[in-house]
Parts: structure tokens; sequence; C-alpha cells
């Protein structure tokens, strides 16, 4: 005779992979609210981070590295991967082969042979791959999708997307953004892959691109970048710096029957001169790097690709355009700013 109970879903084992600030203030906080999830270890090299990992995670297990923390935890179910780029590429192969599924932070990888071997390994394991792309969850720019794609400005002729950070923005204990060793680009890394999957969301895959790059005296990776983009009936313009007096992000929709305005914590939608809309957010979008409130859609993005196979690998393809883009405007810059084009998937 059934009790009348709801059997009880056992949580998914996971580990974070790097406990660095953005593991800290938006990964972990983002994980505590879901009870899907139960982070159980951490794989941490510097001793001073693991003691933070220890003070908020009192029962994880620590460890310094995957190797012993894949030894010691065979039943891990997911691992979280947060640390600089540079380490993304091996650090996910080692999880897949595992059979574990993997949350990574972006830029997931950057080369096409890259892609091609986290391609093949994903094809044979039953685990699932997401790169983080939590700026389509930040609630004024995916309102601000949702009143595009709602056709509220008709069809989208144009859009800009500017982000202005101060010099030496982030990187921890380590400072790995200044660090190309580390870091896998500069500022077109950094910022250009949210830039883009915000482009997809908005206008799809772009036809061409031109760029323009700009390195700092005493850096050997650019710190601002000008990207035009091409489209089937729209253009788009990307602009981000690391030369700014203070931070700030904005941007403009400009369709065929009006205009949607996105400033850093306001929308404002517009037919001519008047203002039909407007929409006031309590965080600006510049304020902070982490965003943990923005990691509920991550986590249900990535809990949608575990259990539903049917929907695995439309993040992978996101990710593999950015990288394409990204690729393209480096080359583009090489040619003196040639518009390029975007290679067939």
């Amino acid at each position: 005779m059934s009790s009348g109970r709801s059997p009880t879903i056992r949580p998914l084992k996971g580990a974070n992979i790097g406990f660095g600030n953005v593991a800290e203030w938006a990964h972990q906080p983002a994980f505590a609210g879901r009870s899907e999830f139960a982070l159980v270890a951490v794989a941490e090299p510097l001793p001073e981070r693991r003691l933070q990992a220890r003070a908020l995670l009192p029962r994880a297990r620590l460890y310094d590295g995957l190797e012993a923390l894949l030894q010691g935890e065979p039943a891990l179910d997911f691992v979280d991967i947060c640390t600089p780029p540079r380490r993304h590429v091996p650090l996910t192969l080692a999880a897949l082969k595992r059979g574990c599924h993997v949350l990574c932070e972006k830029p997931l990888a950057l080369a096409p042979d890259e892609f091609r071997e986290i391609e093949v390994t994903l094809a044979q394991t039953p685990a699932a791959l997401v790169t983080v792309h939590n700026w389509k969850y930040a609630p004024l720019l995916a309102l601000a999708t949702a009143w595009l794609r709602a056709g509220t400005i008709g069809t989208l002729r144009h859009f800009s997307w500017e982000v202005y950070r101060t010099p030496a923005s982030g990187g921890g204990l380590t400072q790995w953004r200044q660090d190309p060793a580390a870091a896998a680009g500069g500022i077109l890394v950094d910022h250009g892959w949210h830039a883009f999957y915000l482009a997809l969301a908005w206008a799809g895959a772009p036809r061409a691109l031109k760029a323009r790059l700009v390195k700092g005296p005493d850096s050997p990776t650019e710190v601002e970048a000008e990207v035009e983009l091409q489209f089937p009936g729209a253009t788009g313009r990307l602009f981000f710096t690391w030369r700014a007096s203070e931070r700030g992000n904005r941007g403009r929709l400009t369709g065929s029957a009006g205009e949607i305005r996105l400033e850093d914590d306001a929308l404002i939608r517009l037919a001519g001169a008047s203002v039909m809309e407007s929409r006031a957010f309590p965080e600006k979008l510049s304020a902070g790097s982490h965003h943990p409130r923005w990691m509920a859609g991550v986590l249900a993005e990535f809990l949608e690709e575990i259990h539903d196979p049917e929907r695995r690998g439309r993040n992978f393809q996101e990710a593999q355009t950015c990288a394409s883009l990204i690729r393209l405007a480096y080359g583009s810059h090489e040619a003196q700013g040639a518009w390029l084009p975007l290679p067939s998937p």
C-alpha cells in the first residue's frame, strides 16, 4: 500500500574546480539556493582559497587539484569549473571522460581543435556540458530580448552594446586577467564572449565582422575592442574598454517601428520620440563582476541539459559560435580591420 509520499530525489553531487571570486560570490550562492545540487568537494591549489572554501562549505572535502579530487570522489555527478580560462579545456575533458556533467565558466575554449576534441569526448559519454552564459539571464537584458522577440519595435535593423570598465579590472589573488598565459586573451575574450551570445539572441548568426583592437602600454593583450557585425537585414556594433574612468553599460536595439534603450539600470522603449514603456532595475549591470542572481538561469539551463538529452548541444553550439567570432575579430584586426566572413559551421 502506498504511503502517499513523493519519492525523495537525491541531489546531484558536485565539486567546485577552482574557488576564486567567481566561485565564492556567484556560483556557491546560486548552488546554495537549489535543492537539486549539493557541493560536496572543492579542488583549489591556493591554500588561502581552500581556507575560504572551508569557511563557506564546512562539509565539503578539500583537494589541491582535479586528479586528487577525482580519485577521492568516485561518485561525483558534476563538476563546476571556475578556474582561469587556460585551464578550461583540459579540466573539461578530464571530467567528461570520468562521466561527470560539466558546468564551465566562459570561455569554454577558443581553438577549433579544442572544440573538436570536446565534441568527440561528448559523443562518448552520457554527460552534459554547459558554459556559463549568465548575462542573458540578467533581468534587464532578458526583458530587452523578450520585448524584441515580441515585435514591440518591429524588425531589428541595428543594435549597439558598450561595456566600460576601469583599468586592471578583476583577477582575484593572482590577477590572472593581466596574465595572457592564464586569460587566453584580453577584453575581447573577457567581455566579447558575453556580447557575442547576446548578439546571437538578438540577431542570429552574423555574416561577417570587422574589428579594431587597442593594446595598453603595459599590456600584451587588448584593453579595448570595437567590433562591427553584418547580419541578414541588420547591423551591430560592440565596444569594450578597460580604459574607462568608471564602470558602465549601455546599448540600443533599433527596429523598423521603434527603439529599446538599454541603460545600466533601466530599459526604455520608444516609438519615435514617445516613451511607450520604461522599467527601472534595482541593480546596475555594471555593479560588480559576479551577479549570483543571474546564475539561477544558468543552473536551470544546466539541469535541463542534464535531464533532457534532446536539449544537449544548444549551449555548446552557442559557445562554438562565440569562439569563432572572437577568432574572426582577432583576424580582422591583424588584417587592418578588414571585413571577414563567418565560416560555415
